[in-house]
């Protein structure tokens, strides 16, 4: 979205964002809503979805009531998952049984296995030929409710992930490697027109709540194209979170929870030619090293920073279109990398960016098991989980069809333009496809760890 106007920095975002707010908020209690009843979709983390599908601001007694519902329906970790460990193995074919097992008897998916053991990242992937089992490894620990509604570690406060976005990452495998699961919100071109006819003949001396209110009914509603995952899922609220977030600190109308990462329109705002800096598109994506495997690949490593920030410049036309450069605003480039470099500490203090990065882990997971094979090599079957015949239900949530812009200004010296566009693209096959040999990783499989029931689906 390009906006022009004498002596103003126009940042425009879009409350359509806002569903994404109650993504990590409310992944918990929605999905146990459809085993068990428990909540409702309710309000949490600042906004909610009445039975329209209406955004609306989430009162602090709406938050406060449902806050206390949650933790009053959390049990919390018992027993061995009550300790943190480096290394927690969860077995793919024991969480399978189980919820299968819980969706034919109509009862809820136990807390432990919704949690998945308080799993909050996966570092590794072990198969296991001799108990027909695939399992999924790394750091977990006992897990509460955050302030904000996300399940977390007590000890990290990184989300834990979930057998919702599990199974949603591997029903959908096959739609991800046609194109790789994406989302994008950007203007129509008739509200592009539209904004700019209303901005003609204003200047910062005639700007007001009121004219601010015309220019964002004159731009209208927002389109939000999403791919490879359905739109009802909380893989998809996920996804849409975490781009609002980072355009909600990107151009500066909320400030970041972490020291040392200032908005992009601050960093941008004095500089001279800052009209060419703010045709800049942002977006995160996978960012993952090689993936290394055992020689007799039954032990496979993943490593990187799993979630970069990326920038590209763009144009648009008259008539609203948009078209890419394929280059990037040295500015732009600097604020991608320091929310980069950032993302690991946002990871809890906005907890959505944890649970975009527990996502993308997912869905390299479901991409590796389906393009190597892995299921042959384990004899393991995965098929209640993985792929378009997989039984295992997911939540389907509410969608929000009232969306509408908000838009905030900055003052500056210069005429400016802004790009309020942006997404997530979660490329997974890509990088499954990346791999190299290193026998050492054989070192860190446990041999026999007796995850062949369902009574010990973890270790």
């Amino acid at each position: 979205m390009r906006l022009r106007m004498s002596g103003l920095v126009q940042s425009l975002l879009l409350r359509s964002f806002a569903v994404a707010v109650a993504a990590c908020s409310v992944s918990f209690h929605n999905a146990t809503a459809q085993f068990g009843g428990i909540f409702g979709n309710q309000g949490v983390g600042g906004v909610m979805i009445d039975s329209n599908g209406v955004l609306r601001n989430a009162t602090a007694e709406d938050q406060t009531l449902n806050l206390e519902k949650l933790r009053g329906a959390m049990q919390g970790a018992k027993g061995d998952l009550a300790k943190a460990t480096d290394m927690r193995l969860i077995s793919l074919k024991g969480i399978q049984q189980i919820a299968l097992e819980s969706q034919k008897q109509g009862k809820e998916i136990p807390e432990d296995v919704y949690c998945l053991g308080g799993l909050t990242r996966i570092d590794y992937v072990f198969l296991y030929p001799e108990s027909q089992d695939i399992v999924i490894a790394g750091p977990a620990e006992p897990w509460v409710l955050g302030s904000q509604g996300s399940i977390v570690g007590k000890k990290s406060g990184n989300p834990v992930i979930n057998i919702d976005d599990l199974a949603t990452a591997f029903r959908y495998v096959n739609q991800a490697r046609n194109g790789g699961i994406s989302v994008s919100i950007d203007p129509t071109e008739q509200g592009y027109r539209q904004f700019n006819q209303a901005l003609a003949g204003l200047t910062s001396q005639n700007i007001n709540p009121s004219v601010a209110s015309e220019l964002a009914r004159a731009f209208g509603p927002q389109q939000v194209s999403l791919s490879g995952i359905p739109a009802d899922s909380n893989m998809a609220r996920v996804i849409l979170a975490a781009d609002y977030r980072m355009k909600l600190y990107g151009m500066n109308l909320a400030k970041a929870p972490v020291a040392g990462l200032p908005s992009y329109l601050e960093m941008v705002k004095n500089r001279a030619n800052a009209s060419t800096a703010l045709q800049s598109r942002f977006w995160m994506s996978c960012d993952y090293d090689a993936i290394s495997h055992s020689k007799d690949r039954l032990a496979w490593k993943f490593s990187g920073q799993r979630i970069k920030t990326m920038t590209e410049t763009e144009v648009f036309d008259n008539s609203g279109k948009r078209n890419n450069t394929g280059k990037a605003d040295p500015v732009a480039k600097k604020w991608a990398e320091s929310f980069t470099n950032k993302l690991g500490e946002l990871a809890v203090k906005d907890p959505v960016f944890g649970e975009l990065r527990n996502i993308m882990d997912l869905c390299l997971v479901a991409a590796l098991i389906e393009s190597q094979n892995l299921q042959s090599l384990a004899a393991c079957d995965l098929s209640g989980l993985l792929g378009d015949s997989a039984r295992v239900q997911t939540v389907k949530l509410q969608t929000a069809k009232s969306l509408d812009p908000q838009i905030s200004f900055v003052q500056s010296a210069q005429s400016m333009l802004v790009s309020a566009s942006g997404g997530v693209m979660i490329e997974s096959w890509y990088f499954a496809s990346n791999i190299k040999e290193n026998d050492t990783i054989a070192q860190a499989r446990v041999t026999k760890p007796s995850l062949d029931s369902a009574a010990s689906w973890y270790r």
